[in-house]
């Protein structure tokens, strides 16, 4: 008897350890993946992630035989910001209201999440006029890949995902103006911090990312916002991805400060692209917002704000960096 008994305890023992290994594994992996992987695609179709959207469609054609819904599975790069990061940029007690007179043509933001207020102020603004398309131009930080580089795959964020507009990233890499590198994108904050803010405040807007090296020229920056023209319309702003004074005292950063915006006011480009990481970390993207804009017949901008990395934390005596927000606007 005592035997019978410990044999049915053991097997019901071995039978709960099973259940519950079996769990934790569907805990761990999850039921399935919203997307399938780069190493996904390349198993099943035997292609480079250079066909990806073309095996997207396969996944496309397959679920809906399964399912009738007419459902794209696409590639994405991971999300910079969490929700709890984000949440405290979206509203402060005593928020400011800017007065904006006309559309936003372009704008300058910082890429900084210490300075998300600025970015969700911008980003608010826009909101208002609701532009279907933001093409977001930012440094490459590390300056690996192309002078130039652009990307198909959406960004995720906290609130979904940010795609791109396909259409306007082939006509860039068809023009040779910039070349694809999804990796080196992936890892810049210039585009990833950002994208969170678009998908809040304007959840069906489009993006066209672009990172550019320090050194790309004035001549490289007009012949991208060539290209890039017939997207560049009243539903589109262009959208320069710039952190200022870098590495100096609260102080100093505002004397440099000064100094940027001046050159600034003068639509002085040649004196932009010659400012270090003292000034600003990428003069060609500040330069292509204020190239667009002056395209339109704009000669003047509106500044939101202005302040640095010391100030807003209290501190005088640590490295900082500086921000602006500048919005050039037509009637």
């Amino acid at each position: 008897m005592i035997k019978s008994f410990a044999a049915k305890s053991g097997c019901c023992l071995l039978a709960i350890v099973v259940i519950l290994s079996c769990c934790s594994l569907t805990t761990v992996t999850g039921c399935g993946r919203q997307q399938p992987e780069v190493q996904d695609i390349k198993a099943d179709t035997g292609r480079n992630s250079d066909f990806m959207f073309e095996a997207g469609a396969q996944t496309k054609n397959s679920f809906e035989a399964d399912t009738g819904r007419n459902v794209v599975f696409s590639p994405t790069h991971p999300s910079f910001i969490t929700a709890r990061e984000f949440h405290p940029y979206l509203s402060f007690p005593n928020e400011k209201k800017y007065e904006i007179k006309g559309r936003i043509v372009s704008a300058v933001v910082p890429h900084h999440l210490l300075a998300g207020r600025l970015i969700a102020g911008v980003l608010r603004e826009l909101a208002v006029q609701e532009p279907a398309l933001l093409v977001i131009i930012g440094p490459n930080h590390t300056n690996k890949g192309a002078r130039i580089i652009t990307g198909y795959y959406g960004w995720q964020t906290p609130y979904g995902v940010v795609e791109t507009d396909h259409e306007a990233v082939s006509r860039l890499l068809e023009a040779g103006v910039a070349v694809k590198n999804e990796e080196i994108l992936a890892e810049e904050h210039s585009i990833g911090v950002i994208v969170p803010f678009v998908r809040f405040f304007l959840p069906r807007a489009k993006i066209v990312p672009l990172i550019l090296h320090y050194n790309v020229s004035l001549e490289e920056v007009k012949e991208l916002l060539q290209v890039l023209y017939p997207f560049l319309n009243h539903q589109a702003v262009l959208l320069s991805s710039v952190d200022f004074s870098h590495y100096l005292t609260g102080r100093e950063a505002q004397a440099k400060d000064q100094e940027t915006l001046q050159h600034m006011q003068n639509f002085d480009y040649q004196a932009l692209k010659r400012l270090g990481n003292d000034h600003l970390d990428s003069p060609a993207s500040l330069c292509a917002a204020f190239l667009w804009a002056q395209n339109r017949g704009i000669r003047d901008f509106m500044v939101l704000e202005n302040t640095n990395s010391a100030f807003m934390l209290g501190n005088d005596f640590i490295e900082t960096t500086s921000y602006f927000t500048l919005v050039f606007t037509e009637d």
